[in-house]
C-alpha cells in the first residue's frame, strides 16, 4: 500500500470506524480510491473521490458536494453517504455504489425502462425539495429568470474563468458563446425553479433498480429544463432509449411541463461548460492534466453547442473537408515517441498518466501531418467572412474583433465559421480511425424529430470519450 492509500486509511479508520483492508486507486483523470472496511463483521464498501486540479473551471468543488449529498439524504433521496473530507489525501469519502452507470448494460429493454422510471420517480422527488430547504443548506436562490437560467451556476462559472484565464489570449469560441447565452436568456423561467442535480441522469443500477445517484459538481436551484438538456448530451455515452419516449416518461412522472425551446437554449449552455471550464488547464496545463481529454471535451461541447443553434435557427452546418497526410520531417521522431509512451504504459500496467501523455504525443504526430492544410483552411474561411486576407499573425486577434463587434444578422455566419474551426481541431486530436474522432449527433427531445442512432457513429460501451 502506497504512503498516500495508508494516509486515507488511516483516516477512514479514525472517521469511521473498522479496519481497512483494502485501497485501490482507480486510473482516471482525478483521484479517486476504492476502499474496503472490516466493520462489526461485514465489509463496508467505500469510495473517495478526490478534487479535479486548481485549474478546471468548476465553481462547485469537492467541499460543495457535501452540502448536495447531506441534502439530499436528509429528503430521502437514495445517494452515498458522505462520511466527510480526508484532509491528505483531500478526498470526500462516501459509500460504494454497486452496479452499472450505463444502461447499455441492463439485461433487456424491459430493465432498461424500469430503472429510467425510477429515476425520473427518484428525479420528482428532488424537485419536490423545498426551495427553503435548499437555501438552509447553502445553496443561492436565483432572483429573475435570468439568474434562474444563468445565475446558478453560469455566472459563477464566468467570474472563475476570467480570472484563470487572466494573462492569456482569449478564446473566439468561449466569447462568442458566452454572448450568445446572454443575449438569448429564456423569459418568464423564475417560478420553474428547482433544486436540479444538472448534470443529470447520472446514477448506478443493479438488477433492475437504481442504487444511487452520483456526481453533484454541477448541483444548484436553477431551470429543470437543464437536467433535460444534461439528458442530451448524456445520451451519447449511455444507452437511454428513444429520448422523445424519455421526455413524455419525464412529464408524467415529474409532473413538470417541458418547453423544448429552453431546452434547446439549456443544451447550448450545458455544452459551453465544457468549452469554458477546460480552457484554463488547456492554455496552462499542469503536471498530470489529461490534456487530451480535456481537448476532447472542448471539441465536442463546442461542436453540440454549435450544432443545436443551428438546431434552434434552422439550418444545418456542413462537414469540413479531411486533408489527406503530408508528414514532414520531423515524422519518425514523433512515432518514436508515441510507441515508445504507449510502450512504458503498458510495461507499467496502463499508468494513466503515461497514457495521457501518449494520448498528446499522437496528437501532436496528427498535426505534424495535417495541422498546415487544416491552418490554411481555417485562415481561407477567416477571409472569406472577412472580405480580405489578413496577416496570419494578426488572424486570432482579427476573429476576437468580430465576434465582439458582429450584429445578430451575422451569427449565422459565425457560427459556421466556429463551427468549422472545431470540426478541423477535432480532426487534428487523432488518426482518422480513433474513437477520439467520433461526434454522435445529440437526439431531439421532440417526438416529430425522432433520431435513430447509428451505432458506428457514438462510443462503445463503457467508453470514456477522451481516452479511447
Amino acid at each position: 500500500m502506497s504512503d498516500e492509500a495508508a494516509r486515507l486509511g488511516a483516516w477512514i479508520e479514525r472517521g469511521v470506524g473498522g479496519r481497512v483492508i483494502r485501497v485501490t486507486p482507480l486510473a482516471r483523470w482525478r483521484p479517486a480510491w476504492d476502499v474496503d472496511v472490516e466493520l462489526d463483521g461485514h465489509v463496508l464498501a467505500l469510495h473517495a473521490r478526490g478534487e479535479r486540479e486548481p485549474r478546471i473551471v468548476m465553481p462547485n468543488r469537492i467541499a460543495d458536494e457535501v452540502a448536495v449529498h447531506d441534502l439530499l439524504e436528509a429528503h430521502g433521496i437514495p445517494v452515498p453517504h458522505a462520511y466527510g473530507l480526508c484532509d491528505d489525501p483531500y478526498a470526500l469519502v462516501m459509500d460504494r455504489l454497486s452496479g452499472h452507470v450505463d444502461l447499455s448494460f441492463a439485461a433487456d429493454d424491459a430493465e432498461r425502462s424500469r430503472v429510467l422510471d425510477e429515476y425520473l420517480g427518484i428525479l420528482a422527488r428532488i424537485y419536490a425539495i423545498p426551495l427553503a430547504a435548499a437555501a438552509g443548506a447553502g445553496f443561492a436562490l436565483p432572483g429573475d429568470s435570468a439568474a434562474t437560467g444563468l445565475g446558478g451556476y453560469w455566472r459563477r462559472l464566468e467570474a472563475q474563468y476570467d480570472r484563470l484565464m487572466e494573462g492569456r489570449p482569449a478564446d473566439p469560441v468561449a466569447e462568442f458563446l458566452r454572448r450568445w447565452m446572454r443575449d438569448n436568456v429564456p423569459p418568464g423561467r423564475h417560478a420553474a425553479a428547482r433544486f436540479i442535480p444538472y448534470d443529470a441522469f447520472q446514477f448506478m443500477f443493479d438488477g433492475g433498480r437504481v442504487t444511487g445517484l452520483i456526481d453533484f459538481e454541477h448541483a444548484h436551484v436553477g431551470d429543470p429544463m437543464m437536467d433535460l438538456a444534461a439528458l442530451r448530451v448524456r445520451d451519447t455515452i449511455k444507452n437511454i432509449g428513444e429520448l422523445s419516449d424519455t421526455a413524455a416518461r419525464y412529464e408524467k412522472l415529474t409532473g413538470v411541463a417541458i418547453d423544448h425551446d429552453v431546452v434547446e437554449y439549456h443544451t447550448v449552455l450545458y455544452n459551453a461548460i465544457s468549452v469554458l471550464s477546460t480552457g484554463p488547464p488547456l492554455a496552462d496545463p499542469l503536471r498530470g492534466t489529461d490534456w487530451l481529454s480535456y481537448l476532447a471535451w472542448y471539441v465536442n461541447g463546442a461542436r453540440w453547442a454549435f450544432e443545436c443553434i443551428a438546431e434552434i435557427r434552422g439550418y444545418r452546418l456542413a462537414p469540413v473537408a479531411v486533408p489527406e497526410a503530408r508528414p514532414s520531417r520531423h515524422a519518425p521522431a514523433l512515432r518514436h515517441l508515441v510507441n515508445g509512451l504507449r510502450a512504458l504504459s503498458a510495461e507499467t500496467d496502463g499508468d494513466y498518466e503515461l497514457a495521457g501523455l501518449g494520448r498528446v504525443a499522437n496528437h501532436l504526430k496528427r498535426v505534424d501531418e495535417v495541422g498546415a492544410a487544416l491552418d490554411a483552411a481555417d485562415l481561407e474561411d477567416l477571409s472569406r467572412v472577412l472580405g480580405y486576407r489578413p496577416d496570419p499573425t494578426e488572424a486570432e486577434a482579427e476573429l476576437l474583433t468580430l465576434v465582439a463587434t458582429a450584429g445578430p444578422e451575422r451569427e449565422e455566419e459565425l457560427v459556421r465559421l466556429l463551427d468549422a474551426r472545431m470540426q478541423r481541431m477535432h480532426l487534428a486530436m487523432a488518426s482518422p480511425t480513433s474513437l477520439m474522432l467520433r461526434h454522435p449527433l445529440l437526439r431531439s427531445l421532440r417526438a416529430d424529430r425522432p433520431t435513430v442512432r447509428d451505432p458506428n457513429d457514438g462510443w462503445p460501451a463503457g467508453a470514456i470519450p477522451g481516452t479511447a
